[in-house]
C-alpha cells in the first residue's frame, strides 16, 4: 500500500532594509493534500489488475504468482469437492421451496418422501403433507429437500444445485444449500468478478474462490460457508454464466497453496497501482501476501481519486481529534500490530489511527491513500539586508514550489523546492514591500500567509 504522507504550505517574506512581520490565520498554516486510488482492503488480488494481465496476454498462473508471492498450485481436499454447506437464509420462520419435478425429503432419521407436487412449505414444526392422504407430518429435523429428474429447487427467487437442508437451531429456521465445491463456485465466480471478462482473469478468480471457500470454513455451526460477503457472493444457479463456467471447469480442484497448507487468498476490486501488504492491513505477517506494484489496474475507474485538501481542523474533525493536526506521518505495521498514520496535533499530542479507520472516518474507497503536507512556519526576522529564511516542510509532494500573489491576484512561482527527505526546506527571500506568500504542488495550493513590510 501506499505510504500516507504530508505536504506543508509554506510562508514566505522578509523586509530589504525595513523590518517585516507576518499575518498567519489561528493555528498552523498547513494543508493535507490526500491522493490515491483503489477500492477495496488491498491485500492480495487485484480483480482489475487481473483484468488488465488478462489483457496483456498473461494466463492465470502468471497473474496468481503476481500477487500471491511464493505460492504454488495444489489439489482441494476430496471430500470439500463433494459437499460443502452454504447458509442461504437463516433466522425464518417458514421456508418455500419449489422445483420443476418432484422433491423428494429425507427427515433427520434418514426416512425418505415424496411431493408430487414439486413444492416444500416448511414452519418451525417442520410439518410437510407426507402422511396418509396428504395428511401434515411433524418430522424430525434436519429436513433434507432433494430435486428429481436433474431439476433444481428455488427458493426466493433462486435456483440452487445440490440439496435444500432445512434446520431449527435456536427456534428458528435455517436454510443451507449442500453442493459440491464446483458447483458452489459456478455461483461464486460471476457473483464476485464481472461474467464477461476475459477468460484468464476469471480462472484467476476461480482459484482465489476455491482456495477462499477452503481457507474460511466456519466451525460450530450447521454449515461451512454463507453466501453473502461474510464469506463469498454466492448467487446459485441465477447467475451462472459461460465465461465463469469455463473458468471453474478448467481449473477444477486446483487451488494455491504455501508450505503445504492453503493461501489466505485474500482479493479486492482496484489496487490504484499498488496493492498493500497483510502486514501493514492486519498485522498478519503473511509472506505471499506482500505490497506489489500493480500498473494493470490503470483501466479501472477507480484507479485515481480526485485530490482532496483538509485543513488541520477538518483532518482533526474528521478523525475524531479535539485539537487541529499539525502533522502527519505513515508508521509501518509489525506482527500483531497494522500499520497506523501517526497525527501530531498543535499542542504537541500524538494520536495513532489504522488505516482502515481512516478509509471509514472519512468515506474513502481503500485504504491506498497518502496524505501530502504543505507547511510553512513563520519566519525569524529579517537580517539587515531584508533576507528571511523560510523554513516548513514539504513531504511527499511532487513538483513543490513556493509562490506570491502578484498584483493582478495571480499566483507566480518565485523558487522551485528541493525538500530533504524527510520533507524539510528552507529557502532565503528579500523584500521590500508586502508580499503574500503559499506553498503549492500540482494545481493544489496551501494556505496563504501574508509578510508584511514596514518601514
Amino acid at each position: 500500500m501506499r505510504r500516507v504522507v504530508l505536504a506543508l504550505a509554506v510562508l514566505t517574506a522578509v523586509a530589504a532594509t525595513a523590518s517585516a512581520t507576518t499575518a498567519a490565520p489561528s493555528g498552523p498554516s498547513v494543508a493535507f493534500v490526500l491522493t490515491g486510488g483503489g477500492w477495496g482492503h488491498g491485500v492480495g488480488m487485484s480483480q482489475w489488475g487481473a483484468y488488465g494481465q488478462a489483457k496483456a496476454g498473461r494466463d492465470y498462473r502468471q497473474i496468481l504468482g503476481h500477487y500471491y508471492r511464493g505460492t504454488e498450485l495444489g489439489t482441494a481436499p476430496a471430500e470439500l469437492i463433494d459437499k460443502v454447506r452454504v447458509l442461504v437464509a437463516g433466522n425464518l420462520g417458514s421456508v418455500a421451496v419449489t422445483s420443476a419435478s418432484a422433491i423428494v425429503v429425507v427427515d433427520g432419521a434418514g426416512k425418505r418422501y415424496r411431493l408430487p407436487a414439486g413444492n416444500a412449505s416448511l414452519g418451525l414444526t417442520l410439518e410437510l403433507p407426507v402422511g396418509k392422504e396428504g395428511k401434515a407430518v411433524s418430522l424430525p429435523g434436519p429436513v433434507t429437500l432433494r430435486p428429481t429428474a436433474g431439476a433444481n429447487l428455488t427458493f426466493s427467487g433462486k435456483a440452487y444445485r445440490g440439496d435444500l437442508q432445512v434446520t431449527k437451531p435456536g427456534g428458528r429456521l435455517q436454510l443451507v444449500n449442500v453442493v459440491g465445491l464446483e458447483a458452489y463456485l459456478l455461483g461464486v465466480v460471476p457473483g464476485e468478478m464481472p461474467k464477461d471478462w476475459p477468460l484468464e482473469a476469471l480462472k484467476a478468480q476461480a482459484v482465489a474462490a476455491r482456495t477462499y471457500a477452503i481457507g474460511h470454513l466456519a466451525t460450530g455451526k450447521g454449515y461451512d460457508l454463507t453466501s453473502d460477503w461474510r464469506s463469498q457472493l454466492y448467487y446459485g444457479v441465477t447467475s451462472e454464466a459461460p465465461g465463469p463456467t469455463q473458468a471453474v471447469k478448467e481449473t477444477r480442484g486446483q487451488i494455491l497453496t504455501y508450505d503445504g497448507a492453503p493461501a489466505q487468498t485474500l482479493y479486492f476490486s482496484s489496487s490504484g497501482g499498488r496493492t498493500i501488504s497483510a502486514l501493514d492491513a492486519f498485522g498478519s505477517d503473511l509472506p505471499y501476501l506482500v505490497s506489489v506494484d500493480d500498473p494493470w489496474d490503470e483501466t479501472s475507474p477507480n484507479h485515481t481519486w480526485p485530490t482532496q485538501v483538509f485543513t488541520g481542523g477538518q483532518l482533526a474533525k474528521g478523525l475524531g481529534l479535539r485539537e487541529a493536526v499539525d502533522d502527519v506521518a505513515y508508521v509501518p505495521g509489525t506482527p500483531g500490530k497494522p500499520a497506523v498514520v501517526r497525527l501530531t496535533t498543535v499542542g504537541g499530542g500524538t494520536a495513532d489511527v489504522r488505516l482502515s479507520d481512516v478509509r471509514a472516518r472519512l468515506g474513502l474507497k481503500s485504504t491506498g491513500f497518502k496524505f501530502g503536507v504543505l507547511r510553512l512556519d513563520r519566519p525569524a526576522a529579517p537580517g539587515a539586508n531584508g533576507v528571511v529564511s523560510l523554513t516548513g516542510l514539504a513531504r511527499d509532494t511532487t513538483d513543490t514550489v513556493l509562490e506570491q500573489r502578484a498584483p493582478s491576484g495571480t499566483w507566480v512561482t518565485v523558487k522551485r523546492l528541493a525538500p530533504a527527505a524527510n520533507g524539510a526546506f528552507s529557502v532565503k527571500v528579500k523584500l521590500t514591500a508586502t508580499t503574500v506568500y503559499r506553498l503549492a504542488s500540482g494545481t493544489v495550493g496551501g494556505p496563504p500567509v501574508t509578510v508584511r513590510v514596514t518601514a
